[in-house]
Order: C-alpha cells, then structure tokens, then sequence
C-alpha cells in the first residue's frame, strides 16, 4: 500500500515537473516568436531607413542634377546673353562708326563744295526791256535786252513767277547741300538786261550758271522739259564740252523726278546769256505753258518742288564724283 502512494506522488510529480516544462516550453517559445517579431520590426525599420536614405540620397542626387542642370541652362542663357549682348555692341559700335564716318564725309563734302559757286537767274520780269544790246562780243547783230516772257494759257500765270519761284526753292535746296549760291535777283520787278545776267556768274566766277524758264509755243499740243546749251564758237568753246555735259546730267536727273516728256539738249548760238558768258551755263525750259496740261503743273508748288529737287539731283550728281 505505502509502495502505491509513493508510486502515486512520483507519478504525479512527474506529471507537474512535464506541465511545469511545457508551460515554460510555451512561456520561452513566445518569447522567441516575439523576439523574432521585435527582430523583424527593427529589421524592417531599418530596412525602412536604408531605403528611406537612399530614397533621400537618390532625390538629392536628382536634386543636385536637377540643380547642375540648371545651373548649366542659366550659364548657356547668361553665355547667349552677352553674346547676343556682344553682337549688339558690335552693331552698335559699326553703326556709331558708320555715322562718324558719314558725318565726316557730309563735312569734308560740304567743305569742298563751299568752293562751288552756283548761280541762278530766273528768266524774265515784270517789265519788258525792249532796249537792244549786242547778241555776242563785237557783234552787230542786236536783241531786246530782256523780254517779259509768256504767259500760262490756262492759268494766266506769268512765267516770272513761276521761274522765280523754282529758282528761290532751288537756291534753299543746293544750299543746304553746302553750294555757296548767288541769285542774279530776287525781285521780279528788278530790270536785269541778258548781258548783266551773264556778267554775274562771270564776275563769280561760277561753277555752273543755271537760268530758268518756261517754254511756250504756237502748237498747244508741244510738251516736255528740255535744256538749252551754247553751240560751239569763239565765245563759248572753253566750257562748251562742260556745258553740254552737264546740260545732259540735269535733264536726265529732271525728266527722272517729273516725268515728262524728254525733248533733249538742244545748242543754240542765238542765246546773249550764252555768248557773253565765261563760264559753263545751261537754260532750263521746265515746260511749255502753252499747253494746258503743263500750264497747270507748273503753276502748282508741287510740281515747281519737283522740278527744284529734279535740278538738285542733277547738279549733285555732277559734283559727287569731282
């Protein structure tokens, strides 16, 4: 019986040493399923770091190549900038140089052409001289001293006026280009025989003796510019070849700005102006103011401006090469 008991307890000590083993079998196995958890958590946190880091060290890395890049795009516009810059500096100072250089040339142009003596005599007054004196040095042969000139068949205006306005907007023109000019008169009611004219740009010394006038003719239907020139002869043989040039170069430059009919140079031998004149001297007939259409033109301060700009070309023209 004492051996049953004892048996007893043993097996019973038995079964609460194997409970008592597996509860702490138990206890120990959660503890390492949560070690392994905590493990796993810091594992991942660290994980989560590292590829936090890199996340932050790739978005730096783009950030900084985001940065050069820019850095690089504002150093090409800053570049494209100042050359850009550069070029216009460059323009600039090719343009200032080129109007220096113009400045310059219009001065020294200006300068010479000081040294250029234009004279103009608008044809004819308001009173006629029906006085006569010698066509040409030593000649027998006489002519009026100075007649009244036509009048417009339409307009009725005189050709005085009309030569003294064309002369007068000339005179303002080749100035301003720096010709010295000298008008045989100003007044229209100034009597000036044809041998006085001529003695005023004889006197000058004239480069170039422009007179003008207006033509007119029986034939209403006659039109068209035209330029009269000394014929060669013993009067006139030293400026002959100038005078017909240029007789060339300003109806061609006046025909250019007006448009009408080109009815050449024409010589003429006849001409007192011509004759007693020393130095070169051409006659401007601006139109016929016996033809209707022409009358009006050139009773029009618009076409008496082209006519004055015409002639300034013209006589630009000849001096820009000499």
């Amino acid at each position: 019986m004492k051996k049953l008991k004892v048996a007893s307890i043993i097996i019973s000590m038995t079964i609460l040493f194997s409970a008592c083993g597996s509860k702490e079998s138990v206890k120990n196995d959660e503890q390492s399923k949560k070690a392994n958890i905590e493990n796993n958590t810091v594992l991942q946190e660290k994980n989560s770091q590292q590829v936090e880091k890199k996340d932050i060290g790739k978005n730096t890395e783009n950030s900084n190549d985001i940065k050069n890049s820019n850095d690089i795009k504002n150093k090409d516009n800053t570049l494209k900038d100042n050359l850009q810059d550069n070029k216009k500096n460059k323009q600039n100072l090719n343009e200032n140089s080129s109007l220096k250089k113009e400045n310059k040339d219009n001065i020294l142009s200006k300068n010479k052409l000081k040294n250029k003596t234009i004279v103009i005599d608008p044809g004819h007054s308001s009173k006629a001289d029906t006085s006569k004196e010698p066509e040409a040095p030593n000649s027998s042969k006489l002519k009026y001293k100075q007649t009244g000139g036509a009048d417009g068949v339409i307009t009725k205006t005189p050709e005085y006026e009309i030569n003294m306005k064309v002369a007068k907007r000339l005179k303002n023109k080749l100035e301003s280009k720096g010709y010295n000019v000298i008008m045989t008169k100003t007044d229209n009611n100034k009597t000036m025989s044809n041998i006085e004219r001529a003695k005023v740009g004889n006197n000058a010394n004239a480069a170039l003796v422009l007179r003008i006038h207006a033509d007119s003719a029986g034939n209403s239907s006659a039109k068209g510019a035209s330029i009269l020139v000394p014929s060669k002869n013993n009067y006139t043989k030293g400026f002959y070849d100038e005078s017909k040039n240029f007789g060339k170069i300003i109806l061609n430059s006046l025909i250019n700005e007006v448009g009408m009919k080109n009815r050449g140079v024409i010589e003429r031998g006849d001409i007192t102006g011509f004759n007693w004149s020393t130095v070169p001297v051409v006659l401007v007939e601006m139109g016929f103011l016996s033809n209707p259409q022409e009358d009006k033109l050139l009773s029009s301060s618009e076409y008496q401006e082209k006519v004055s700009e015409g002639i300034t070309k013209g006589i630009e023209k000849i001096y820009s090469s000499k």
